[in-house]
């Protein structure tokens, strides 16, 4: 058996092996190399010694995902069908910025300076669920840290492609529920937009704590409950739609992004003078579609009037099995629970932020 630890891009340097475990008993793994360019491993297959399970190694990336059942795959196929047909878009340059600009504030950072100084003690670093990469790609600003970007869809093959060439960033497939980690490893841990997708939001957190280093930070951000008719929509609607084919679901989410476009141009503003409690409306002002979309019906568009990025957020939300909702109280409880200190927290309409220290 031919085992080579001296390679880039599926995070196996003779440093690193020590961490890198089978996902479903935690025993030694070794390596057979199929198909290798220079330091790169191609093709292969990495075996467990204890439970004897096998796992591939394709197109440049190690496959760890194990998960079989019936929602987890509809769960995923729902997002590599997304990632698929959307990608682009969401590793435009525009796009990126925006989300930057979003994570910073919504993490707490003051720019990407102050956030890149506190990278800059991490040495091993994950995000769990990274989507196209973009959030993974700025973790690795620091040389002498290794990230380790995870996904079990097929977004981590676009995210490999446009990103696979930084050499401290490493991508693998992988459920954020079994990990191919040693614990107490990571000393930061971020999945964003991604806990509320798996089975049970707070387990999975409870999980992802268990490779969190002593002193070690995990940031995350899930979805906030919304106006009780917004909530009551959602449930009546996701009730059709997780069941239709990609097909179905995109041109379903196609008319949501058109109705929220019509409603943006309106240009038209709406004066609510009192909060209505038993509505989940606060007084104030607000724009019609902003209006609409927090309190009755997603129906997102993007302001830069990209209908292609509008029906993949949209999709984002309609299709996937998993979509849950929480509340403040509720994720406090979670990181009191786990046993980690609140240094961040911020709720916005959308969601609901959060870094802990351990």
């Amino acid at each position: 058996m031919l085992i080579n630890t001296n390679f880039l891009r599926v995070s196996l340097k003779t440093e690193l092996l020590q961490y890198l475990v089978c996902p479903t008993c935690k025993g030694q793994i070794s390596i057979n190399i199929h198909k290798k360019i220079k330091n790169e491993i191609i093709n292969g297959t990495i075996n467990c010694k204890n439970c004897k399970n096998t796992f591939p190694i394709t197109e440049g990336i190690p496959r760890f995902v194990i998960d079989k059942s019936k929602d987890f795959i509809k769960t995923e196929d729902a997002f590599s069908a997304k990632w698929r047909i959307h990608h682009k878009n969401h590793q435009a340059k525009d796009w990126i910025e925006f989300q930057k600009k979003w994570f910073l504030d919504r993490f707490g950072w003051k720019s990407i300076s102050h956030f890149n100084d506190f990278l800059k003690d991490k040495q091993y670093i994950l995000e769990a669920g990274t989507g196209v990469g973009n959030t993974a790609k700025m973790l690795s600003v620091n040389s002498t840290s290794q990230v380790f970007a995870i996904d079990a869809s097929q977004s981590i093959d676009f995210a490999y492609k446009k990103y696979g060439k930084t050499k401290n960033l490493h991508f693998l497939q992988a459920d954020l529920r079994e990990l191919p980690f040693k614990t107490n490893f990571f000393n930061y841990i971020l999945s964003d937009q991604v806990l509320h997708h798996t089975k049970n939001t707070f387990t999975s957190f409870k999980y992802l704590t268990k490779f969190l280093a002593k002193n070690g930070y995990v940031s995350i951000y899930v979805y906030n409950k919304k106006a009780p008719i917004r909530e009551y929509a959602d449930d009546h609607i996701r009730k059709t739609t997780v069941n239709m084919s990609v097909k179905d679901c995109t041109e379903f989410s196609k008319d949501m992004a058109l109705l929220g476009k019509s409603l943006s141009k309106l240009n038209k503003k709406i004066t609510i003078p009192n909060d209505i409690p038993i509505l989940g409306i606060k007084a104030g002002t607000y724009d019609i579609q902003r209006f609409i979309y927090w309190h009755f019906l997603k129906c997102f568009w993007d302001p830069s009037d990209n209908l292609e990025r509008s029906v993949g957020v949209n999709f984002d939300w309609y299709s996937p099995k998993y979509a849950y909702r929480h509340t403040p109280a509720e994720v406090k409880k979670c990181y009191k629970e786990s046993k980690l200190k609140i240094t961040h927290f911020k709720e916005i309409e959308s969601g609901i932020s959060v870094t802990g220290k351990k």
